[in-house]
């Protein structure tokens, strides 16, 4: 009886040890799976659309005051609009569609998107798939902005048939008659946005093209 005591009192240690052996060991898996799931942001990405933004309402808000002859103001309230709706747009058909997208390419838009460069080798089919999406995003971003336009549009007029007096004439005037005349055209929309949208890509283009050269090759600092 003692020997059978003893030999248990010898093994209980050994079984601690291994218990305490195995908590350690799963908290430690725990603590790993807790790391792998966290969150990462691409800051990099939210400044390079932020930017972006910023030369898009700058540049299409000039060419709508020119345009479609309204306030700087204004303007810029417009641009402002149509492009962050474009680019709310965007993004929620980006995170809608991402399942359908092949792995492959998906993880060279992950790296580009992340890591600011497309992981080994660039094939000629991807330079095709990046140009046919280019060609794609431009078109639906500029009806996005037609649609956005116009609809804002119809919305600010109603708000001002509204709030004019309600008191009409019941037939025009003279005077109505000839303003009418001699007020210019109303302009056309799809024309104005098609410039201002190709102004505002085209420059956009060129800053990934500066970007690029940036990262592929570096200016190195000349040793007099």
């Amino acid at each position: 009886m003692e020997a059978n005591f003893l030999a248990e009192a010898s093994e209980t240690p050994d079984v601690a040890q291994a218990e305490s052996e195995g908590s350690s060991s799963s908290t430690a898996t725990g603590k790993e799976q807790t790391v792998m799931t966290e969150a990462v942001l691409p800051l990099q990405t939210y400044l390079f659309q932020f930017l972006f933004l910023l030369v898009a309402i700058a540049l299409e808000s000039r060419v709508l005051y020119r345009r479609m002859n309204i306030s700087r103001r204004t303007s810029v309230e417009y641009a402002t609009f149509i492009n962050l709706l474009a680019a709310s747009v965007g993004w929620l058909v980006f995170f809608m569609i991402q399942d359908f997208i092949p792995l492959d390419f998906k993880d060279q838009l992950i790296s580009y998107i992340f890591f600011d460069r497309l992981l080994g080798s660039r094939p000629e089919q991807l330079t095709l798939v990046i140009a046919a999406t280019g060609v794609v995003i431009f078109f639906c971003a500029f009806l996005i902005k037609l649609t956005g336009l116009d609809v804002l549009e119809a919305f600010l007029q109603e708000r001002r048939e509204g709030d004019q007096s309600p008191v009409r004439r019941s037939w025009p005037t003279l005077t109505h008659r000839l303003d009418e005349a001699v007020a210019p055209p109303k302009p056309n929309h799809a024309t104005t946005i098609l410039l201002a949208n190709a102004y505002s890509y085209s420059a956009i283009s060129l800053l990934l093209f500066l970007r690029f050269l940036q990262i592929h090759n570096p200016i190195n600092t000349l040793n007099f």
